[in-house]
């Protein structure tokens, strides 16, 4: 079964008005990357709390910590890392939710291809401390880390070899990398433990309503058909950065409304 899930953020920074529009959605699942323009790393516990009990009394939970770890130089201390992700992991276990995203890391001054064996070194590290943690990190593609490619994407968590590191797909992501979103999937299949739904228009850096640009959005959820998965809305209708996007709640429901349809005429069960 496929369970819908997103980022509320992309509706505003104010938290309570980002879960009164998910009610509104009949969404029961979030996933966590800011509130009130905090990033989840920064939020002070009584943030926190505010957040289990807004989401809680609306019967929302938290799918996944949207962490941003990853998303720095690997010239930068490891510490610095390992100190964010124990942050992430005791925000994850408050919040009720054992997933973490992670990413594979900048090089300052050279290819980050060319550190291959500190990219896997750092991951494996956090991955032996997520599986202290009974956590699991979910490794997404950006510009520039060592996983923007799905070969690459593919190789990590290969050379992991552990239940505690999967892949997020984000047929978007990889469309915007110059790959094709299906030749993606079929490289990455065997370790998707995760979807995000956006859906790249091929001009610039738009985004369109799933479905509707060339990210195959509809023959990539077939195909990932018979897994148990969270497939959280990133949909960046109105404005996509390096570090989120943003969505009018109109066109938010849109997206929601048009991937229900999707799963509906593939007749893929989902809530």
């Amino acid at each position: 079964m496929f369970t819908i899930t997103g980022f509320a953020d992309e509706l505003g920074p104010d938290f309570e008005t980002q879960m009164k529009l998910w009610k509104e959605m009949n969404l029961s699942y979030f996933e966590l990357r800011s509130a009130w323009g905090v990033n989840v790393l920064q939020l002070s516990q009584e943030q926190l709390e505010r957040i289990k009990e807004i989401s809680g009394n609306l019967g929302i939970k938290v799918s996944c910590i949207g962490s941003p770890i990853g998303k720095t130089y690997i010239e930068e201390p490891l510490s610095f890392e390992m100190d964010r992700l124990k942050r992430a992991c005791d925000i994850a276990d408050f919040l009720g939710t054992d997933k973490i995203r992670v990413f594979s890391f900048y090089s300052k001054d050279k290819s980050i291809l060319d550190c291959k064996h500190e990219v896997i070194h750092r991951l494996q590290k956090m991955a032996e401390y997520a599986k202290e943690r009974d956590i699991i990190l979910l490794h997404e593609n950006e510009a520039n880390v060592y996983g923007e490619l799905s070969v690459h994407s593919a190789e990590i968590a290969k050379e992991l070899k552990t239940d505690y590191f999967g892949l997020v797909f984000d047929p978007a992501n990889y469309s915007v990398a110059g790959e094709d979103a299906l030749s993606a999937e079929e490289v990455m299949h065997p370790y998707i433990t995760y979807v995000h739904i956006k859906d790249y228009s091929g001009q610039a850096l738009e985004m369109s309503i799933p479905g509707t640009g060339v990210s195959h959005i509809p023959e990539i959820l077939d195909r990932l058909r018979d897994r148990d998965l969270f497939i959280s809305m990133e949909p960046h209708l109105n404005f996509a950065g390096q570090f989120g996007g943003s969505t009018t709640p109109n066109n938010y429901k849109e997206a929601v409304d048009a991937v229900r349809k999707i799963l509906k005429s593939l007749a893929i069960e989902f809530r």
